[in-house]
């Protein structure tokens, strides 16, 4: 038989499934419906129905109008969400970019990933990348572990704009990612954007590296 604390565990665990998914189609889509809800959660109706009356009485989601019969998740909904904010080129996707994004969604309970532009690439790098971004992106939406994928854009004055649209309670920077931890929270602070923790991860795998893995494909190259 379950203790009452485990029965509170397992309640917990379970809201927290219901408001992760009430999140992500609020952020996806703006609002959503009740059969939205269900089949995201492959429930029926009626279940995800009684689900949704639940989260509303703990003013966690609330009823919008437009469009009718749809729900969003509120800022106390949220509030109990923790989201984690990483980054990267993701060139060729290797075990230690696995590490890397389970390491990164241990710090919170949805994971955004923000993919680099062709144009970061070439920038940073001085070449193209082997694989374009919509292809990175498309490839990093299979991974389980990844909840949202978005695209970085190639103007880096701009590149915080995703920082403010998903505020995130993490960041989390790659352990070969040249921007430090004083810098990033120096350009979020000035833009107004207070009490994002930054955290800087080590190398799991020291020799998992894109860069390493294009240079062996060069010199490994048939004519």
């Amino acid at each position: 038989m379950k203790s009452e604390s485990q029965s509170n565990e397992a309640f917990h665990a379970l809201l927290k499934e219901f408001l992760k998914t009430a999140y992500l189609l609020t952020f996806k889509k703006g609002s959503f419906s009740v059969s939205d809800f269900a089949s995201s959660l492959k429930r029926t109706r009626d279940e995800g129905l009684a689900l949704l009356s639940v989260l509303k009485s703990l003013h966690m989601i609330k009823s919008v109008t437009d469009p009718p019969e749809h729900y969003s998740i509120t800022e106390g909904g949220k509030n109990n969400l923790k989201i984690v904010l990483t980054g990267g080129v993701f060139d060729i996707v290797h075990l230690g970019h696995l590490k890397t994004l389970n390491e990164a969604k241990s710090h919170g309970d949805l994971l955004f990933v923000v993919v680099a532009s062709d144009k970061t690439v070439k920038l940073n790098k001085g070449r193209p990348p082997l694989n374009s971004q919509v292809n990175r992106i498309e490839l990093l939406s299979h991974v389980d572990i990844v909840d949202v994928v978005r695209e970085g854009t190639p103007d880096p004055n701009k590149f915080l704009d995703i920082v403010v649209t998903v505020k995130p309670d993490v960041i989390v920077l790659g352990y070969d990612q040249s921007l430090s931890e004083t810098k990033l929270s120096k350009l979020l602070s000035d833009y107004g954007l207070e009490n994002i923790e930054i955290l800087k991860l080590e190398a799991r795998i020291p020799n998992e590296k894109s860069s390493l893995k294009i240079k062996n494909l060069d010199e490994h190259s048939f004519e």
